[in-house]
């Protein structure tokens, strides 16, 4: 397959998710390239955990509401429109805080798609 469109509404969304993740990469024919859709509500985080992918560079391309970023240097708020990138070894953690007025609607992208590649990160140790 050398094209693909793929509407993330016809997906069935991730069941493990603190969040609605719809993962688009393989409906797509991606393999080297992991991308999904995410929509937080406000109080929601986007990934499972903080964390930090070993070989993974991740961005979250914000749609619609405003992301907000945990990381050890500060926390980063990325408007629509915006986008936020972490490269390997840089621990993150995406929500829509609690306080939030709407929901965030972000594409998240990943390269080289890895499984496996993401690291739990304790703000509280250096966990890496």
């Amino acid at each position: 397959m050398d094209y693909a469109v793929v509407d993330p509404e016809g997906l069935e969304p991730e069941d493990d998710r603190p969040c609605d993740c719809r993962k688009l990469s393989e409906p797509a024919g991606l393999e080297q390239l992991a991308i999904n859709c995410f929509r937080a509500e406000p109080g929601e985080q986007i990934p499972l955990a903080y964390h930090y992918h070993e070989i993974q560079a991740e961005a979250f391309v914000v749609q619609s509401g405003v992301l907000h970023v945990e990381t050890p240097e500060g926390e980063f708020t990325v408007p629509a429109g915006a986008a936020f990138a972490a490269q390997p070894g840089a621990p993150h953690r995406a929500y829509n805080p609690d306080d939030a007025e709407t929901a965030v609607e972000v594409i998240a992208l990943g390269a080289p798609a890895v499984d496996g590649d993401a690291v739990q990160y304790d703000p509280n140790e250096d966990g890496r």
